[in-house]
């Protein structure tokens, strides 16, 4: 089972729809870019929230169908709740260990967001994925380098975050810079021309703005149980970075997300 560093649950599912709205101009962009269309067969591995496979759903409509794949039942209790809510019939949430799913020519759109940077053996499952893919599917997958994060002025509270989140996500078996290796996997897995983009966004105000804090705060429980930081420390940090982010005078960036994708022929 993945040992997750960000805590699942129902507070996990609310910073993933703050994720999900922050995020997905670029992914709406790497979709189109990769073809998604109505009709296809898709997956979306680590789905959490699902906030982004309900958008598939809407743009394979009404022909085509999206499986859902995560192992927080909670998160996908909530899940199920908003696809009747929006009145969406053609998804299905499925609670697995993605480190325990295999389904090979099954689907002719596979994709996972922010995942394979918390596995042990991320190579594995990128292997699984491109095997799921089918003659003229498509294989995307967008991942961070957390490096990328920036911020002006200086913070304590924000380089405190970068240098705890390294430490926890390597203690868990994960792997904080993995974004910008992710084309390097696909090469050597002989996944045949893979197109790259980058984006990284930037925030002065606003909801995105507090992606960092929210991050902090949601790894807190593993941070204390590896023992790398005291809830005194966590809670003066998070203290810290909530006075940078409201402040409409500085600037956060990052991280990089990069997004690779191919199509098998």
């Amino acid at each position: 089972m993945t040992d997750y560093v960000i805590r699942g649950g129902e507070r996990g599912y609310e910073r993933l729809q703050l994720l999900a709205r922050s995020r997905w101009a670029d992914t709406a962009a790497l979709f189109e870019r990769a073809g998604i269309g109505p009709g296809m067969r898709c997956l979306d591995l680590g789905c959490g929230g699902g906030a982004v496979t309900l958008e598939i759903a809407k743009l394979i409509a009404p022909h085509g169908s999206i499986v859902g794949v995560d192992m927080d039942e909670v998160k996908l209790a909530l899940a199920r709740r908003a696809s009747e809510t929006q009145g969406l019939d053609n998804v299905e949430f499925r609670a697995q260990d993605v480190g325990e799913w295999n389904e090979p020519g099954a689907y002719d759109f596979v994709y996972s967001r922010f995942l394979l940077q918390h596995l042990r053996d991320p190579g594995d499952l990128l292997r699984r994925m491109w095997a799921a893919v089918g003659d003229g599917g498509v294989l995307a997958v967008e991942d961070a380098d957390f490096d990328g994060w920036a911020c002006h002025p200086p913070n304590e509270g924000f380089e405190f975050f970068l240098r705890i989140w390294a430490q926890v996500l390597q203690r868990r078996g994960g792997d904080h810079a993995f974004g910008r290796k992710l084309y390097g996997h696909f090469r050597a897995l002989g996944i045949p021309d893979p197109h790259v983009t980058l984006a990284c966004p930037v925030n002065v105000t606003g909801e995105n703005k507090t992606l960092a804090w929210s991050t902090l705060e949601a790894a807190t429980e593993a941070i204390t149980d590896e023992g790398i930081a005291t809830d005194e420390e966590l809670a003066a940090a998070l203290a810290d970075l909530a006075r940078f982010t409201e402040d409409p005078s500085t600037l956060t960036c990052g991280p990089r997300v990069f997004q690779v994708w191919s199509r098998r022929s």
